[in-house]
């Protein structure tokens, strides 16, 4: 009998190598005959084949082992107490049960008429630890004589205690190593994985409590999942293609079930939750054509300083928009238009670096081929020229950068020209011209309104658009859609609209892409490390804006500051700007103090700097360092936002 359950299990090794079944458990038995009788468990091999059956152990009042599955008979027509019971009379109570539209009767079943039938049908007895005196989480003492049983019977070597009871379990797995031990449990499995581990105990769940990340959880840890309970076939499907090793089933026929695919568990990968993602806005001028608010700031309401400033820089809470036509480079912030000391560009065409380094197009009309920038170091106002020449000619109004154009490593200012299918990438250190590459060939041409939006600093690899397209992927090659549809913008909206930004938070990526209708702004945030979800939707910032061929688009810019939380900008051609804080839990609060300890020195000043390096007695808006200065010649700094 050992051989051919031996036999059994290696090949069931070998069918789950390629296609597989799990073995399979008689519930009490199965539903021909009354539960935990001898009919039911006789009939749970001998009509429906199964490899295992499943009992529920109770003590009688004279020490006796027997079935049942409540702690009372009542349910199977008894009425008698278990515990309090003698085994002769429970013995003579008949029981009946109506199951699936048949009703039988039987008998109280002894453990050891159980575990004879095991031994005769040759299949595995999984004995379930019920409640009972002698045999709980507080007291084991009846559990001996049981293992005894085990043990008399031949089969040690072939049983699974199962039992919710934790206590118990860890009583069995120390004193009777010998015995496979399962852990009954529901959604309660969840954060057991170590102690399961630590204690060499398979989990047996319940159906609908876990998934195939949850089989795998264990495969890792060297455990398999047993599951409760299987009926349909429908089931055993959904269940068994979780990688499941036993099912506990009262009516399934193990032999009308199809074998299952082998799984190819490297390939199963948990899927990520999408963050919970919170915003704040910091600040929003949204400009309704012709029907300003009141406190729109001053400087913001002469129409001519938009309309020929189609791109901005954004950093540290200043909005740099550049006016091509006038070479003027405009400057707000919360308070409106400041005065940044710097001169525009002579094209279209502005951006930020990752380090706040402006760099501006500078070579004449828009309609020329870019060959020309000027850079202002983060903080500076001296200008920094640099020539070059594209290697795929074309017409460009929108670039952006990366890393730090003064630094040794440099930085890279990407171009996507009119009808070329490439986009250039110029690589600058120092200020300096260092060379110019192309991409290999993209899904998309260029046009006017082509935009990159830069990963990690890698001109290999970043997201490129189109207005009137989606968002492709570029990964040292062309990988085609990153987030499709027409820009993403939102039906019935005119789904034209350019502009995206893409970061990280708390370990995943996430990017940003326009959602509203033209003009007005309006964006969505979607967690790509989990499946794209949108997490965060805003409104467009207004309902105006300009319809001149200037405005197709918004153009946005996150600041990290922490893993947790993101300032992000928004400039929408003609229809105002904004400041939004980005968090996880709690808005950001003043941190990161240099000194050690209380200040017990006066205080004798305090400054503010921005991202930009510029100082003010008051706060800028946006991100600031405040540097207090105490006349005990010690200084604290702290980051606030405004």
């Amino acid at each position: 009998m050992k051989k051919i359950f031996t036999l059994m299990l290696c090949l069931a090794a070998v069918a789950q190598a390629s296609a597989w079944k799990p073995l399979f458990v008689g519930h009490r038995g199965c539903n021909r005959g009354v539960e935990n009788t001898v009919e039911a468990y006789r009939n749970g091999v001998d009509y429906y084949g199964y490899d295992g059956l499943e009992c529920d152990v109770r003590v009688t009042s004279d020490n006796q082992y027997v079935i049942s599955h409540d702690e009372t008979t009542e349910r199977v027509g008894g009425n008698l107490t278990v515990a309090s019971a003698t085994l002769a009379q429970l013995q003579a109570e008949n029981y009946t049960q109506t199951r699936s539209g048949v009703t039988y009767t039987g008998k109280i079943c002894t453990m050891a008429e159980y575990l004879d039938i095991c031994v005769e049908k040759g299949v595995f007895p999984v004995i379930e630890l019920k409640w009972t005196t002698g045999i709980n989480n507080n007291d084991m003492s009846k559990f001996p004589g049981l293992a005894a049983l085990i043990e008399q019977k031949g089969l040690t070597d072939k049983a699974i205690i199962l039992t919710s009871m934790k206590n118990s379990l860890e009583y069995v797995r120390t004193n009777y190593p010998a015995l496979k031990c399962q852990w009954l449990c529901n959604a309660n499995w969840k954060d057991n994985e170590p102690w399961c581990k630590q204690w060499n105990l398979e989990p047996s769940i319940s159906t609908g409590n876990f998934d195939i990340y949850t089989v795998k959880k264990f495969r890792n840890l060297g455990l398999d999942v047993a599951c409760w309970v299987v009926d349909t076939e429908a089931s055993y499907k959904s269940i068994g293609a979780m990688g499941v090793k036993m099912m506990t089933c009262n009516s399934l026929m193990p032999s009308a079930m199809p074998e299952l695919d082998e799984i190819d568990w490297d390939a199963v990968v948990e899927p990520v939750q999408p963050l919970e993602l919170k915003c704040d806005t910091v600040f929003k001028f949204s400009r309704f054509r012709g029907n300003l608010p009141e406190n729109f700031p001053s400087g913001l309401t002469d129409e001519s300083k938009y309309n020929t400033a189609q791109m901005a820089a954004m950093c540290g809470g200043m909005f740099y928009p550049n006016d091509y036509r006038t070479s003027t480079l405009l400057a707000f912030d919360a308070e409106g238009e400041q005065d940044s000391g710097i001169s525009g560009g002579k094209a279209q065409g502005v951006t930020c670096d990752d380090a706040g380094n402006l760099i501006l197009r500078n070579d004449g009309a828009t309609e020329n081929s870019p060959n020309k920038m000027v850079l202002y170091q983060n903080g500076g106002i001296t200008p920094v020229e640099v020539d070059f020449e594209l290697l795929n000619p074309g017409r460009v109004h929108f670039i952006s950068a990366s890393g730090d154009v003064f630094s040794k490593e440099g930085g890279y200012v990407y171009f996507f020209p009119n009808t070329q299918n490439v986009v250039n990438v110029v690589k600058i250190a120092e200020g300096r011209l260092v060379e110019v590459t192309a991409s290999k060939t993209l899904s998309i041409a260029g046009s006017t309104a082509g935009v990159v939006y830069p990963i990690n600093n890698d001109p290999n690899k970043f997201i490129y658009q189109v207005r009137n397209n989606g968002y492709y992927l570029y990964d040292n090659g062309d990988k085609g859609g990153y987030v499709a549809g027409s820009a993403s913008t939102t039906p019935p909206n005119r789904n034209s609209s350019v502009g995206g930004a893409y970061f990280t938070m708390d370990g995943h990526e996430l990017f940003l892409h326009s959602s509203g209708s033209n003009y007005n702004g309006g964006f969505t945030i979607r967690d790509m490390t989990a499946k794209a979800e949108p997490i965060l939707t805003i409104d467009p910032m207004g309902n105006g804006g300009y319809g001149a061929n200037p405005s197709v688009g918004a153009f946005f810019r996150a600041e990290k500051l922490d893993d947790t939380h993101v300032m992000l900008y928004e400039y929408c051609m003609g229809n105002g700007y904004a400041a939004y804080q980005l968090y996880l839990d709690q808005p950001y609060t003043a941190i990161s103090e240099t000194g050690i300890g209380a200040q017990t020195g006066k205080e004798v000043s305090k400054t503010y700097y921005n991202i930009m390096g510029q100082a003010s007695t008051q706060p800028h808006s946006g991100v600031n360092i405040v540097v207090t200065r105490y006349d005990n010649g010690t200084t604290r700094a702290t980051k606030v936002i405004r």
